[in-house]
């Protein structure tokens, strides 16, 4: 299985493909900034990616970077995300954080509910949430797994 950690900064994966906006861990495999299109990485190369805390502070809105998630993972491949809730203090406590999200946000992505049947129109890449939401003990972030629909 092929891993890649998004925005690791210290939370290392050992065996994956580690990534940061610098390289200031000798673990870190590939710096780049991620507001910059496209990626550097193939089309379908990955099997999972991990992005914990790293998408809100991205001036591309959530739809753009996941739609480039979907793009590098292979068919049935996963993307696991951690956003901040934005009913807590600590999601305007980063003064970059450019995003605040909702426990629905990601419905968006799944044409299999409400929301994403509604607002189909958004982004033609599409996902099946796997593992809904759920809040962090503190309430200040969700984590939430979706699956590649391709």
């Amino acid at each position: 299985m092929r891993i890649l950690n998004l925005g690791a900064g210290n939370r290392i994966i050992k065996g994956a493909v580690n990534h940061d906006l610098t390289k200031h861990r000798p673990e870190i495999d590939i710096a780049h900034d991620l507001n910059e299109l496209p990626w550097p990485w193939a089309d379908s190369s990955f099997d999972l990616i991990v992005a914990r805390a790293v998408l809100e502070h991205l001036r591309m809105t959530l739809i753009e970077s996941v739609n480039e998630c979907w793009r590098i993972l292979r068919p049935g491949g996963y993307l696991q995300l951690k956003l901040p809730h934005w009913q807590h203090e600590h999601s305007y406590t980063d003064p970059t954080h450019y995003w605040h999200f909702t426990c629905q946000t990601c419905d968006i992505f799944d044409p299999s509910t409400t929301y994403g049947r509604h607002y189909a129109f958004y982004t033609d890449r599409k996902w099946r949430i796997v593992k809904p939401v759920r809040l962090n003990r503190a309430g200040s972030s969700f984590f939430v797994t979706m699956q590649v629909v391709k």
